[in-house]
């Protein structure tokens, strides 16, 4: 199973969500659209997978390619092709079918529990989350999980869409750091602290992100293996 990864940005990480793909037998195509645009076809995949950014939907930044990128998610939903999206990837599934993506008026930095109404499928966590942003659900959406900022999670056929990063260890937090702690450092919280609690915490994260891949590659119905 070859499953396409559409990077929004250069630091746009698979992480944990990518190691288990790739133990279920999936081989990861990535596209980081900042640097070679949207991709144009679905030809060949069976998945695909849409992570997080820097940036919203919306604004200057997303402009050149966003709508080639939400095309590509409507068609693959005209082709039973499931979507698994990751933050940036879940707002861009939103807004692919209608529904508003804005800011939220605050930020969810660091590591926070969920309310879900099906733990099987995507447990309380805790979920490593950095967004500011909210989305309406489109239709025909069912929500998982949420916080009181907003939707958390959601599943629209075959796609399985989530607001935190599950996939994140160690390495792609201090990445992220690196390039703009800001958002930690606005909400009072250490990004060296941070980063800490994100090492200590990556056995029982990469056993919750492998959960959740195969949560989804069975709801999508994606062919792999063990």
């Amino acid at each position: 199973m070859r499953a396409l990864v559409i990077k929004p940005h250069r630091l746009s990480a698979t992480g944990f969500v990518g190691e288990r793909f790739r133990e279920r037998g999936a081989e990861l195509v990535d596209h980081v659209a900042s640097e070679v645009g949207a991709p144009t076809t679905l030809d060949g995949f069976g998945a695909v997978l849409v992570m997080g950014a820097p940036w919203s939907v919306y604004g200057e930044h997303v402009e050149p390619w966003i709508d080639g990128v939400l095309d590509l998610l409507r068609e693959a939903d005209r082709r039973g092709v499931g979507v698994f999206g990751v933050c940036f990837g879940a707002q861009a599934m939103a807004a692919a079918f209608g529904a508003e993506v804005r800011h939220a008026g605050a930020s969810e930095v660091g590591w926070r529990e969920v309310e879900t109404s099906d733990p099987a499928l995507l447990p309380t966590g805790p979920w490593f989350m950095w967004h500011s942003d909210t989305f309406d659900l489109p239709p025909g959406a069912v929500e998982v999980a949420r916080t009181p900022l907003g939707p958390q999670a959601f599943v629209l056929g075959p796609h399985l869409c989530v607001q935190f990063h599950p996939e994140v260890d160690g390495d792609v937090v201090a990445s992220w750091m690196d390039m703009d702690p800001s958002d930690f450092l606005a909400a009072g919280i250490a990004p060296a602290d941070v980063l800490a609690e994100t090492r200590e915490r990556e056995a029982e994260a990469r056993a919750r992100a492998g959960a959740l891949v195969d949560r989804f590659l069975e709801r999508a119905r994606v062919p792999s293996g063990p």
